[in-house]
């Protein structure tokens, strides 16, 4: 019987072969992670809403505000998502949740327009600062019930630490301290 002096090159062919696909399925695995999803609500706390109004042009003063420009920071209660019902006046933020939940935002509209806008970014802490996400985003009708907003995730402590992906933001109306509740349902992709 013959040596077959093509054996080696066919041996080493079958490795890159084999190789090759453990790469493209490594590839395909870290392009199309599958991600968590949870929802929590939150009931904003009217009595820890500080603002700092936008002072406008001095040659031209603003309308009384708050109007684009005007910064704030407010906290929250978050709760497990689906235990705040839609409507006016559900839910206190007083009660004990899951976490605790701050926002700092600054107005991109007046306070008087139409369209009254925000662009915020959200702490949700669960344990502290030290298992804690954060997302940022736009809003809009807060108070209003089914407004819907999108918002990526900026990164996490604990947890979440490596985290990324979008959470979908629901305005369920006010609660007991008129300020507004609000949905969001996080589709968390980890690093």
């Amino acid at each position: 019987m013959k040596p077959n002096r093509n054996a080696p090159v066919r041996l080493l062919v079958g490795i890159v072969a084999v190789w090759a696909g453990l790469q493209a399925g490594t590839a395909r695995l870290h392009a199309d992670p599958k991600p968590q999803i949870f929802t929590v609500d939150v009931a904003v706390n009217h009595a820890t809403f500080a603002i700092i109004p936008s002072t406008g042009l001095v040659l031209s003063p603003e309308p009384l505000g708050p109007n684009r420009g005007t910064t704030f920071v407010v906290d929250g209660t978050v709760f497990p998502g689906g235990t705040l019902a839609t409507g006016v006046a559900m839910g206190d933020p007083n009660q004990p949740g899951i976490g605790k939940w701050t926002c700092k935002g600054v107005f991109t509209s007046d306070l008087g327009t139409e369209d009254v806008g925000f662009n915020t970014t959200q702490l949700f802490m669960f344990d502290g600062d030290s298992d804690a996400i954060w997302t940022e985003g736009f809003e809009a009708g807060l108070g209003k019930i089914g407004v819907v907003t999108h918002r990526t995730i900026l990164g996490g402590t604990g947890r979440f630490q490596g985290v990324s992906g979008e959470a979908i933001q629901e305005a369920l109306g006010t609660n007991v301290t008129g300020t507004p509740n609000i949905r969001l349902t996080f589709k968390v992709l980890k690093h």
